[in-house]
């Protein structure tokens, strides 16, 4: 089988739309190809590149001007923890500005907005909503704990090499992103949200715990605040910590059990916080399918350490029997 013709060198490696590649020259037969294929009806990408990123590339070389990737689309692009039916759906979100009506088209998911409403930024090439506007359109695909993960993600940000953050956005921004628009879907769970996100959060696993304990009455949680000996010296930086009552309460992902550095980390940390009376709580993957009993050691230590509350969880405590 004969070999290819070569595109032309600006079209090659990249996505490309069938009608530009047909004014410089290039024939069907050759749009049809093996190393080529056609995400949407109209473009073309190289066979390997099947990135979403390459995708809403290529749908951007035949969308009009005015366009943008948005929704659950736009937040796959900024990295953001999504539930698995959107991680792994083919379908891209795209938004035009009215009167133009949403596209209809194979894989492609049409929204409107009205004019003036968003402005979408530049990245890299790619049009796409703001992490505000993003985190905004996710309240129609997302149940309230999955969009407080969302929004905790963006607020602590891209991890640098250094192992430093970059936050893709502040509360400030999202709560006038959210007032900017107060007739927006589902603006009730938006504002409950707006009021349960978080900075520092490191996973949404931390996120379900929080709100989970949040739900469950204890008093108030600190995100990821270093704790400090007398020296000034930081002995841990617990996930949860309450405070006034010396007690973390620490998320244990499936790392924890097969990393030795992990492992060894948490015991000297365990020994440092011995000397300050600090106690910590592990908390499991099946604590947060059946959370009753890890709330109610939570609650037992709290008390131990002069809480005088009780938990609110729905049905953790019973009345003696007569």
């Amino acid at each position: 089988m004969p070999n290819a013709s070569p595109l032309p060198d600006d079209l090659r490696g990249g996505p490309f739309s069938v009608s530009d590649a047909q004014s410089r020259g290039v024939t069907r037969s050759r749009l049809r190809a093996s190393d080529l294929y056609a995400p949407f009806h109209g473009t073309r990408l190289p066979s390997a590149s099947t990135s979403l990123r390459q995708r809403c590339m290529a749908w951007q070389s035949i969308a009009p001007a005015d366009s943008y990737v948005s929704h659950s689309t736009a937040a796959l692009l900024f990295g953001c923890p999504l539930p698995r039916r959107l991680e792994t759906t083919k379908d891209i979100h795209v938004t035009v500005v009215r009167p133009r009506r949403p596209p209809r088209a194979s894989r492609v998911v049409g929204h409107s907005v009205g004019a003036g409403r968003d402005t979408p930024i530049n990245s890299r090439g790619l049009r796409m909503s703001t992490a505000e506007q993003t985190w905004l359109e996710l309240g129609t695909q997302l149940d309230f704990l999955e969009l407080v993960a969302a929004g905790d993600y963006l607020l602590r940000g891209f991890r640098e090499p250094n192992g430093t953050r970059r936050p893709f956005t502040t509360v400030r921004r999202l709560r006038e992103a959210a007032a900017a628009h107060p007739g927006r879907r589902h603006r009730k769970m938006i504002d409950r949200a707006l009021d349960a996100v978080r900075e520092r959060v490191d996973s949404p696993k931390e996120t379900e715990l929080r709100l989970l304990l949040q739900e469950a009455g204890f008093p108030e949680l600190i995100v990821n605040e270093p704790v400090r000996d007398d020296t000034g010296r930081v002995l841990a930086c617990p996930d949860l910590r309450v405070r006034g009552y010396n007690l973390g309460i620490e998320y244990k992902g499936f790392v924890h059990a097969t990393s030795h550095d992990a492992w060894e980390n948490d015991i000297r940390r365990e020994r440092n916080l011995d000397d300050i009376d600090w106690k910590t709580i592990d908390v499991m993957r099946s604590d947060l399918k059946q959370p009753h009993h890890i709330i109610l050691v939570i609650e037992r230590e709290l008390q131990k350490r002069g809480w005088t509350g009780s938990s609110t969880w729905p049905g953790l405590h019973y009345e003696p029997e007569a």
